[in-house]
């Protein structure tokens, strides 16, 4: 999974210290090309950033990607719910 990191201040750049090792420098409203999650990932000093408002962290959701109820790993409707459910009037 990808993500991507926005710089919310409105004047000065701000520095992301990645897992890894390396920094992002962001002008005000930069945004990074995607970065694999892991980069932010149990990452204190992002978590910082981010309650002290600095920057977002938004997942980025890839082409061709199925939402989850699509792949067929979450039902689309719950089950335990039929299509007429006694008591309820018809909508006609």
């Amino acid at each position: 999974m990808a993500v991507r990191i926005r710089s919310l201040i409105t004047s000065g750049p701000v520095l992301v210290p990645l897992s890894t090792g390396a920094t992002v420098r962001l002008s005000p409203g930069q945004v990074t090309d995607d970065l694999p999650d892991v980069e932010v990932a149990n990452n204190a000093k992002v978590e910082k950033l981010r309650r002290q408002g600095l920057i977002g962290v938004e997942t980025v959701v890839q082409p061709g990607a199925e939402p989850a109820a699509d792949r067929g790993d979450l039902p689309a409707e719950p089950a335990d719910q039929p299509e007429d459910a006694p008591g309820e009037p018809d909508a006609e």
